[in-house]
């Protein structure tokens, strides 16, 4: 019996096996897209609680694109494509546009097993000054053959117009404000002026030495230090603002009321100062933020996260993927083949 005749290969031609497949990846792919991937395991326990965070890992949820079902299903697709072009392939000059255009959706899909297969994934937290050069990928160390050395982290903020300084007299007759964006001097009708000197997230002062400190980068107590100047400037006087205690600062007895508008701060961006060291040798330095990756060696390296409490560590997400060339060339030659299709085909029928 002829092998197109058999059972086996009836079944992997069909097209209604593609369009099964199609839908089963499509609908993994939206899960992966709601569920994040490759988090740490602390990340679904703050999000799913303990028992999500079991259910997601058994189910292989958390790491959908690497789970072993998936790639079966992406094995199948290829094979149920890879026969059913054999069973219509031509080498007629009119079908060379249909070839090349289902060839490559099997280029695109070698390219992503190659990636699932061999490529590597990870994850780096690095502190202000330390050199790296490991991550583990897949339970295994990867040690690289150069080290990252984090220079500096920088974290910005996005300041909301609505936080402001309130200035009121004592009879509550609001005489003026200062934006926090937008800093700058607040005038008094008495000839006095205020400004703002600085921010602190999580206020705490030592008892001994008086000296002002932020527990950590979270605004568990935001407060700003405020200058009053006397006219001319002769007499300048500080005092703290608090957000959550707006009344603090009366028993410094003075003839102004100050209230904090505070307003909750997003991050802005963050963005990681990096040295790429070889050999003893520095050879390249670059800032890694969000969509703009270090690339080295064959190797990715992206801004993805940060020590709230401590913003000396930087967390960056490394990633090889040997497949990414097979992808574009299957993209490639998927665009050549609608081109010849939609364009040449239709010149060659009229000549």
């Amino acid at each position: 019996m002829p092998i197109k005749q058999t059972k086996i290969w009836r079944f992997f031609s069909s097209t209604k096996l593609a369009i099964w497949l199609l839908a089963i990846i499509a609908t993994l792919s939206l899960v992966g897209t709601f569920i994040p991937q490759n988090e740490d395991a602390s990340f679904y326990i703050e999000r799913f609680g303990s028992s999500g965070f079991n259910f997601l890992s058994k189910a292989g949820l958390n790491n959908i694109y690497s789970a072993w079902w998936f790639v079966l299903f992406l094995i199948l697709l290829a094979l149920n494509l890879l026969i059913c072009l054999l069973n219509r392939v031509s080498f007629k000059l009119r079908m060379l546009g249909t070839l090349l255009a289902h060839f490559s959706i099997l280029v695109i899909l070698a390219g992503a097993l190659i990636g699932l297969f061999f490529g590597e994934k990870g994850y780096i937290k690095i502190k202000e000054g330390e050199a790296i050069n490991c991550f583990l990928s897949k339970d295994k160390l990867v040690t690289l053959s150069f080290s990252l050395r984090l220079d500096d982290f920088i974290y910005e903020e996005y300041i909301d117009p609505k936080e402001k300084l309130l200035v009121y007299a004592k009879d509550n007759k609001l005489l003026g404000e200062i934006s926090l964006s937008k800093g700058g001097d607040l005038k008094l009708l008495g000839g006095e002026s205020v400004k703002i000197l600085r921010f602190i997230p999580d206020f705490s002062m030592d008892i001994t030495t008086k000296q002002v400190v932020s527990r950590s980068s979270e605004p568990r107590n935001p407060a700003i230090e405020v200058e009053l100047s006397a006219s001319g400037g002769k007499d300048t006087k500080t005092l703290w603002v608090f957000a959550h205690f707006p009344d603090i600062h009366e028993a410094l007895g003075k003839d102004y009321k100050f209230v904090y508008q505070w307003v909750m701060r997003r991050p802005k961006d963050f963005i990681s100062k990096i040295a790429v060291v070889k050999n003893g040798n520095e050879l390249l330095r670059q800032d890694i933020r969000v969509n703009h990756p270090l690339r080295f060696e064959g190797y990715s390296f992206f801004q993805s996260s940060y020590d709230k409490e401590d913003l000396i560590w930087s967390g960056l997400q490394v990633s090889k993927d040997p497949g990414v060339p097979i992808v574009y060339l299957g993209f490639v030659m998927l665009i050549l083949g609608l081109m010849i299709i939609f364009y040449l085909n239709p010149l060659l029928r009229r000549g």
